[in-house]
Order: C-alpha cells, then sequence, then structure tokens
C-alpha cells in the first residue's frame, strides 16, 4: 500500500518522559517517527520499547520506523540547526524524508533555511516525493518562512495544528511540508495531561499518500452504431 503514518515529535525537555513517549508511539502505531531535541540514549530506550528501528546516532535528530531507511545522512545547518536524511521505499517507489529541527531566532532561522535548501538538500533535483517534518520554530512568518512556502507545501492536516507550548498550545511550531507524488489525507496534534508534562512540543500524527503520477490516454466513446472493429 502507499499509505503511510507518520509523527513528528520534539522532547524539548530535560526532563522528558520517555516511558511517555514510548507509550505514546505504541498507542498510536505510526510507520515513521521524527524526533528531535533527543539524546541519542533515548532513541535507542525507544527503540528497544517500540520495536522499531532506529536511525541518526549523530546530533539531535532522529528517525524510528518499521521498514529500514537507506541513505541516512546528517547534516549541520549552522547556529544549532539540523536536518537528518534519509530514504524510505514503499510500495516499490522511494520517498526522501528530512527531519529538520531549527532555531526560533528569526534571523538565524533565515541563514538555515537558506542553507535546508542548498544544492545537496532541498535544493536538489529529486523526482521522487519529499516529506519534510520536525521543529520549525518560531514565528510564523519572516525568517525564511517565505522559502518554505514558496518551495514546499504545508500538509494541509491538521489544520492550525497548534502544539506549542504544550500546557497552552498557541502555535504551530512543529508541522510536515510536501513535495512532489504526495499527500496529506488526515492529521491531529495529540495532547494528553502526560504529554503535557513530558515536552514542551505536542507530538503531531498524520496519514500520508503517495499519488498516482501516470498518466492515462482517455479514449473517447464511440456513438455510432455502424462502427465496429476491424477484423483479421
Amino acid at each position: 500500500m502507499s499509505i503511510l503514518r507518520v509523527m513528528t515529535y520534539a522532547l524539548k525537555s530535560g526532563a522528558a518522559d520517555i516511558a511517555v513517549a514510548a507509550q505514546l508511539i505504541r498507542s498510536q502505531r505510526p510507520d515513521l517517527v521524527y524526533l528531535q531535541h533527543v539524546r541519542q540514549e533515548s532513541v535507542a530506550c525507544l527503540a528497544e520499547e517500540t520495536g522499531l528501528q532506529a536511525f541518526g546516532g549523530e546530533g539531535d535528530c532522529a528517525f524510528l520506523g518499521r521498514e529500514t531507511l537507506s541513505a541516512v545522512r546528517y547534516d549541520r545547518l549552522g547556529m544549532g540547526g539540523e536536518c537528518l536524511r534519509a530514504d524510505l521505499t514503499l510500495a516499490e517507489r522511494r520517498i526522501h524524508l528530512f527531519n529538520v529541527q531549527l532555531v526560533t531566532d528569526p534571523a538565524l532561522r533565515g541563514q538555515q533555511i537558506a542553507k535546508l535548501f542548498g544544492d545537496d538538500l532541498l535544493g536538489a533535483v529529486l523526482p521522487c516525493a519529499k516529506l519534510v517534518g520536525g521543529d520549525f520554530g518560531l514565528p510564523l512568518w519572516g525568517g525564511g518562512q517565505w522559502l518554505l512556502r514558496q518551495r514546499l507545501k504545508k500538509a494541509a492536516y491538521p489544520g492550525w495544528g497548534a502544539n506549542f507550548p504544550a500546557k497552552l498550545p498557541l502555535w504551530p511550531r512543529d508541522r510536515f511540508y510536501l513535495s512532489g507524488p504526495i499527500r496529506a489525507l488526515a492529521g491531529q496534534v495529540i495532547s494528553s495531561a502526560e504529554l503535557r508534562r513530558a515536552s514542551s512540543h505536542l507530538p503531531i500524527v498524520a496519514t500520508m499518500e503517495l499519488t498516482d503520477t501516470r498518466i492515462y490516454l482517455k479514449i473517447p466513446k464511440v456513438s455510432d452504431p455502424r462502427m465496429r472493429p476491424v477484423e483479421g
């Protein structure tokens, strides 16, 4: 099937409860998890608790997935910004994954986004779908946000998707962007008392679908009954 259930979760808290995060992942059953602001020892623990494979090993971003990822590569965006890239094969089609962690300072974030669209990352001409997720910082304007909106398409779900700060969500700081033959079918911000205590970000879960890129030729219907196929 070409359906992919994804989650993005920034464990941005020194007191982040890994047990709560593991329970969240088990209950939501995502195929792929984008993690940010997470220590690598916590990634290993989450992988063991959820039965998912861990990918990363460098920096504060990581993937957890049911399927094996390839071409995993870590890139520094400077000034605390990071991007973890990988490829996923789904229904014999490839998806390019970008797990992003940006800072809140508008000037620095603008530089990070400019680097993110360099020729070796999102600026590369890639024929396959791109699924970009993570912590894009604040606010929603300035600091390179125009470049994100110009080059990528924000996932239609979960709508406004306010997930930060967790105790009183006002802003959609974490989100998914899409490019190429992929679309969002559904999505939501997951909230509970335990999750509001575990991190300053609430997790986002979304259902993605790879779309059909084939072109079909429409043959007009023959209305004249006297016309018959030629035999022989």
